[in-house]
């Protein structure tokens, strides 16, 4: 109970700072949008998210299978040289991703096999540094060119385990749910890259980009079966099924802007 406590209070801390830093930039952006037009921006947009291992461990075979996330927030856009722009941005984005594994067993029984499909979701408050390169052309569409970092503060994770036991051919379901927001780095950079085209639209200006995030860093994963599980089916494995997976998150995403 204390170690729950203590994570809650975590989690409330880091919820806290979230909204501190979001009040901050938003604050910043309204004070440049009230000398600048066109220098704040409300973005939404659509994620596809995957999780690629770096080591899954001996005897771990895994299939990627990419999920789909959403993004929103907020975008400034500040004016460099005519054709150079910084974009700091701050956003709720959704990660995370879905693999297939075929999970080594601590006992040999002809017949029995685990196969388990996990799906990881991840929420992050993020923040894209970016330069943006406009083409300098006079034309009411302008290309774009898009890199950067991104730092993302974890705000929760959840694991939804999906267990398919075989034994001689029958098939018996095992599902749960896990908070594994302690799993995450707190901090998580990524390597931003991508482009897309900006639109005039009056006073304003509408932008469509798409990107790439690659995660810089592993998430150090644990799953655990419990052998308590099987030995109720009257399977006797000994020792519970543990397997760890170091994964990093890869995200492409779409997404529309409307700077005021």
């Amino acid at each position: 109970m204390a170690l729950e406590g203590r994570r809650t209070m975590r989690r409330n801390k880091l919820f806290g700072l979230s909204l501190t830093i979001l009040l901050m930039l938003f604050v910043m952006a309204a004070s440049l949008e009230a000398l600048t037009p066109q220098t704040l921006g409300f973005k939404i947009g659509y994620n596809r998210n995957q999780l690629r291992g770096q080591d899954t461990g001996p005897g771990i075979e895994v299939t990627k299978i990419a999920t789909n996330g959403v993004t929103i927030g907020l975008v400034g856009n500040i004016k460099i040289l005519d054709w150079l722009y910084f974009q700091p941005e701050v956003q709720y984005f959704q990660k995370g991703g879905k693999y297939d594994v075929k999970v080594p067993l601590p006992v040999s029984i002809p017949g029995f096999e685990v196969n388990v499909i996990d799906t990881r979701s991840l929420e992050y408050l993020e923040i894209p540094l970016l330069l943006k390169v406009a083409l300098p052309v006079k034309w009411p569409v302008k290309p774009t060119f898009l890199t950067g970092v991104s730092a993302g503060l974890k705000l929760r994770g959840n694991l939804e385990n999906n267990v398919n036991i075989t034994i001689s051919g029958y098939h018996v379901p095992y599902f749960r749910t896990e908070d594994i927001t302690s799993q995450l780095n707190s901090l998580e950079l990524s390597y931003v890259i991508g482009g897309g085209l900006d639109f005039e639209v009056g006073r304003g200006k509408l932008a469509l980009d798409q990107r790439f995030f690659f995660g810089l860093k592993t998430n150090k994963y644990e799953t655990v079966i419990p052998a308590s599980y099987f030995q109720n089916l009257g399977i006797p494995v000994p020792t519970d099924i543990v397997y760890n997976l170091n994964m990093n998150n890869y995200v492409f995403s779409v997404a529309l802007t409307y700077f005021f």
